[in-house]
């Protein structure tokens, strides 16, 4: 090979090096858009929120086991490869196992400058796995923000609403923290695993149309009333489950009142992880690992 070949090989390879090195930094931290990704987590919720211009947000982390875990195993290389090595804040909806294990690698292995939880939390009886994340948490000083009534913050203009629903004795999945985004004419609803109860007094307390939302505990008979939907009018909606699941999550008849209410539905266990671009304008983009799935704006 002569010595101008090696040269062009050379300049092509430092040109592509650049690009690719551009495009990096500006989908971090020059990127007008919010994005909402729903990661494959199996049976369990884990979704990340890239605000405008590079902030981040991870709303719970996915299941596991005491010595593997989807932190560590699924999220810790999907945000590697996003460029993302600092989590901004973590939010965990409520400690059971398919929504908190995968916090313990994401603590371990990346830097997190807080995280946000439900104040019922610091007054129970803790436990065993919410007792690692605390430990974990105050082995690396990260500040822990425990929300009592609701509060709004605003990231890179969107407006983040923190939402802890009141706690029931009868059922802790209502005992949970929301999360709800607005950005332009688009609105987000992270909803944790909240069942009928906590679905009525979401829409009773917080009125109007929801554009994107996270399915509640993973297309359970207990959620995603009919009410709910009605209320919240999603233009799209992901639903958080494993392949083959033992809980036969998203129950038929679940799917049923999606169908019937035209709203569309997207599963981890089929699409993959599922990605949505916001534009300030409202547009939206929508990608899963089978390929693009759409693009329209947000309704009012």
């Amino acid at each position: 090979m002569g010595i101008s070949s090696v040269s062009k090989k050379g300049v092509f390879l430092t040109g592509l090096f650049i690009w690719f090195l551009g495009s990096r930094i500006y989908d971090r931290f020059l990127n007008p858009n919010l994005i909402v990704t729903f990661f494959d987590v199996g049976q369990g919720d884990s979704a990340l929120v890239q605000f405008p211009f590079g902030e981040t947000l991870l709303v719970d982390g996915g299941g596991g086991w005491k010595i593997w875990d989807m932190g560590t195993q699924v999220l810790f290389p999907e945000l590697s490869r996003l460029g993302i090595l600092t989590l901004d804040h973590l939010v965990l909806s409520h400690p059971d196992n398919d929504h908190g294990r995968g916090f313990l690698g994401v603590i371990k292995l990346l830097k997190v400058r807080e995280i946000w939880l439900h104040k019922a939390l610091s007054k129970q009886p803790k436990k065993e796995l919410f007792q690692e994340i605390e430990e974990k948490l105050a082995k690396k000083n990260i500040p822990e923000r425990f929300l009592q009534s609701p509060g709004k913050l605003l990231i890179s203009g969107v407006e983040v609403s923190m939402i802890p629903l009141n706690p029931t004795k009868q059922n802790r999945n209502n005992q949970a923290l929301l999360l709800k985004l607005e950005f332009g004419k688009c609105k987000v609803l992270f909803s944790g695993d909240i069942e009928e109860e906590g679905e009525k007094e979401f829409v009773n307390k917080y009125p109007g149309k929801i554009n994107l939302l996270k399915v509640p505990h993973h297309g359970s008979l207990t959620s995603s009333s009919r009410e709910f939907l009605s209320s919240l009018a999603p233009d799209w909606a992901v639903v958080s489950v494993g392949a083959n699941n033992n809980y036969g999550h998203p129950k038929p008849e679940v799917l049923r009142r999606y169908r019937e209410l035209g709203i569309p539905l997207f599963r981890t266990d089929f699409h993959g992880s599922v990605r949505f671009t916001m534009t300030p304008e409202g547009e939206v983009k929508c990608q899963s690992v089978l390929g693009d799935c759409g693009q329209e704006p947000c309704k009012n």
